[in-house]
């Protein structure tokens, strides 16, 4: 028997497998300000495959907000969004099941260093032996909670572009399925706080 497929957000499925992946973690690692700096291969992996796609969303993201500039590199990133998205930079990620939330582009924010985790995911990739302490929860958190932020900005400024008209957050959230299962955003950005509908678009 034939099956039929509908085009997926494969970014956003992407996201939830690293972010099951994180959770997973939680088993082993108490998410808690004692282990900030507790490190290991897996959350290394978590900080790399995180990094890496965001590196990819980025690009699409700012060919979106600005075609005629250069978006190949973190900087080129950086100079887009803190002239066209400002608000990307304020955006806080939460897991409430943990009491834990940061701002993980606030580097941007405040000034024009790159991310804390991002540095710690150069670190990581150029010299795994000598910087494997970079791979530690803190930066893995920040890391996925960067790549929630960023893919789903993506997602938002995507659906206007298709649309031809702006979406509020709360009617974004509420039609993108399957949900989070562990991080969000701002509660003022879902119709129920910390849920996520379940209306495909």
């Amino acid at each position: 028997m034939e099956i039929h497929y509908q085009e997926s957000n494969i970014h956003w499925n992407y996201y939830l497998a690293i972010e099951s992946d994180f959770e997973k973690i939680s088993r082993y690692i108490e998410f808690a300000e004692a282990n900030n700096s507790t490190f290991s291969i897996e959350l290394a992996r978590i900080i790399m495959a995180s990094s890496q796609e965001i590196d990819g969303i980025m690009k699409k993201l700012c060919n979106l907000l600005d075609p005629n500039q250069t978006a190949e590199n973190i900087n080129h990133y950086k100079t887009i969004i803190k002239t066209s998205l400002i608000d990307l930079t304020r955006e806080r990620a939460y897991i409430p099941r943990f009491g834990m939330s940061s701002e993980p582009w606030e580097n941007w924010n405040l000034g024009d260093n790159n991310p804390d985790w991002w540095r710690a995911n150069n670190n990581i990739k150029h010299d795994r032996t000598q910087n494997l302490g970079d791979a530690n929860l803190k930066n893995a958190f920040n890391a996925v909670g960067a790549l929630l932020i960023t893919t789903l900005y993506y997602y938002k400024a995507e659906k206007e572009r298709v649309n031809g008209r702006p979406i509020t957050w709360q009617d974004f959230t509420f039609e993108l399925k399957p949900k989070s299962s562990l991080f969000i955003l701002n509660s003022d950005y879902y119709h129920e706080p910390g849920t996520w509908g379940a209306v495909e678009w």
